[in-house]
């Protein structure tokens, strides 16, 4: 492949990882939409389905986003071996990159968890 097409198909993964953190935030931000307003008055089961939802849909997003990082990896070593990386492009190669982002996205999903647990069983004082 030539340097063109490598980067090309960098720039495309990060689209698709941007795509992936819009994605996440929209169901994360539905899922807190649903405990603010309906949390408390749903049944369990009801709580037990939208968390199972949430869960999935949330993960799935965040199981893309370390996808796209692995590809630009192999992408940009590739490239790597034609020119000199770059300092953007040596930091999107960095295989810390994906995993520190998921890693913080996954801490939305289990505080949002948290957020329905909190609007369900509200502290009396």
């Amino acid at each position: 492949m030539t340097e063109y097409e490598l980067l090309d198909l960098t720039t495309g993964t990060i689209d698709s990882m941007y795509d992936s953190v819009a994605l996440y935030l929209s169901i994360v931000s539905g899922y807190l939409l649903v405990a603010y307003l309906a949390g408390a008055n749903l049944t369990r089961t009801q709580t037990t389905i939208i968390s199972t939802l949430f869960v999935f849909g949330a993960g799935l997003q965040i199981w893309g986003l370390i996808s796209y990082q692995i590809a630009n990896e192999e992408y940009l070593a590739a490239k790597a071996m034609i020119s000199p990386l770059t300092k953007y492009q040596q930091t999107l190669a960095s295989q810390n990159a994906g995993f520190i982002i998921s890693s913080i996205l996954g801490a939305g999903i289990i505080a949002s968890l948290y957020f329905m647990w909190t609007v369900r069983h509200p502290k009396t004082e």
